[in-house]
């Protein structure tokens, strides 16, 4: 009776300790994040703490020392696994970027969670680049960067093969891309070794790093400016979206468009900013009412651009045929496999086609690709010359 009648008079002496407790038991993951102004042009700093149990953020402005966003719910879009350092995270119409960690305790709860693992594959293997990724993937680790690239000269190849023993001079000097990839996720660079030499690719030459050390090579060796493989001739352009990066499906993707008579002639992954975003798909602003939210899903998180042109071998063309015509071909061929942009209509009458197969909605249709035959190579370029050369890809990290 008179805890009851204390409980009634005064509330909050009661719920105040178990208020406390809550709040010493709640996980809060620390992050720099940063966000570019673009009016004042100028780069602010923030501390941003997620709340893992309720899913809600706030952050404090590092230049005033005050509070810029109380505690606020997250879009359902985001979730734990997209706080991690090098993230892309739109937040509030601002794409904040996490740069660091905040605190020696997130540091040490995330650090075996976010380990990266290298994989190398040598020419010889680059039919096989889907069935591989798709392999890691399946094992629960996500693709942060890849890139198909070639061997500029002998003392190229040579440093290679001192990196990755069991691969020789042959192996690299085939006119088939090498793909360099990273993955992300918990204990990555001991798990992803065992599962390699456990597959069927072992003993082929598909390299990866067995410890940290080695890690470390591997991303010095690749950090340095390769050359791109993409030919800018007859060919399209495929961008693979954020969503399916998450979901971990990008082999899946791979596996359909090759096993439809496509090739990935040159490959890379680009973090994209909002400006560039918006460049690349201004074509659809005023004509696409969901223009804003087709840049939103670009700017959420990584991209993988893809140079498509047709196998050698999968379809006829005659001799007499231009140029043009082969470059018409090619994007309008590629574009009616990839489907309509309406997922909806996509499942319903083209349930084969990647929108069809690995869509979600009218903004998360799982690729761009281009509509237009004179757009092929200026999208391709614009990734592989333009985006390639800019500050907008961060490189092996």
């Amino acid at each position: 009776f008179i805890f009851n009648s204390i409980n009634f008079l005064f509330p909050q002496i009661c719920t105040r300790p178990r208020y406390i407790a809550m709040e010493v038991n709640e996980r809060i993951l620390g992050f720099i994040a940063e966000w570019f102004d673009p009016h004042p042009q100028i780069v602010k700093k923030y501390l941003l703490k997620y709340y893992c149990e309720t899913c809600e953020v706030e952050m404090k402005d590092l230049s005033t020392n005050r509070k810029f966003l109380k505690k606020t719910k997250i879009p359902p879009s985001l979730k734990e696994a997209d706080f991690f350092v090098g993230a892309n995270i739109l937040l509030l119409s601002r794409d904040l970027k996490l740069i660091d960690y905040a605190d020696s305790v997130t540091r040490k709860l995330l650090d075996d969670v976010d380990e990266r693992a290298f994989c190398f594959l040598p020419p010889t293997l680059y039919d096989s680049m889907a069935d591989i990724v798709s392999m890691i993937e399946h094992a629960g680790f996500t693709l942060v960067d890849i890139k198909s690239t070639n061997f500029v000269d002998y003392d190229d190849m040579k440093g290679a093969i001192e990196l990755m023993r069991g691969i020789n001079v042959d192996d690299l000097a085939r006119p088939e891309p090498a793909i360099v990839m990273s993955f992300r996720g918990a204990n990555s660079i001991s798990s992803i070794h065992k599962l390699i030499e456990s597959s069927s690719f072992v003993g082929t030459g598909l390299a990866c790093p067995s410890d940290a050390d080695e890690a470390k090579l591997f991303s010095s060796f690749f950090s340095t400016k390769r050359l791109t493989t993409a030919t800018y001739e007859e060919c399209t352009c495929c961008a693979i979206k954020p969503h399916i990066i998450k979901e971990k499906l990008v082999g899946q993707v791979l596996k359909n468009l090759i096993s439809n008579g496509f090739v990935v002639s040159a490959i890379q992954m680009f973090k994209m900013e909002r400006a560039a975003a918006a460049e690349f798909l201004e074509v659809y602003d005023g004509v696409v009412p969901e223009y804003r939210e087709m840049v939103d899903e670009m700017c959420s998180g990584p991209i993988v651009a893809m140079e498509i042109r047709f196998k050698p071998t999968s379809i006829r063309i005659n001799n007499d045929t231009s140029a043009e015509e082969r470059q018409q071909r090619v994007v309008e061929k590629f574009r009616d496999h990839v489907g309509p942009w309406d997922v909806n209509i996509a499942k319903e009458l083209y349930p084969r086609t990647i929108r069809g197969t690995f869509g979600r909605d009218r903004i998360r249709n799982a690729v761009h690709c281009t509509d237009l035959p004179k757009d092929g190579i200026i999208e391709v370029e614009y990734f592989f010359k333009i985006l390639a050369s800019s500050s907008y890809v961060d490189g092996w990290k």
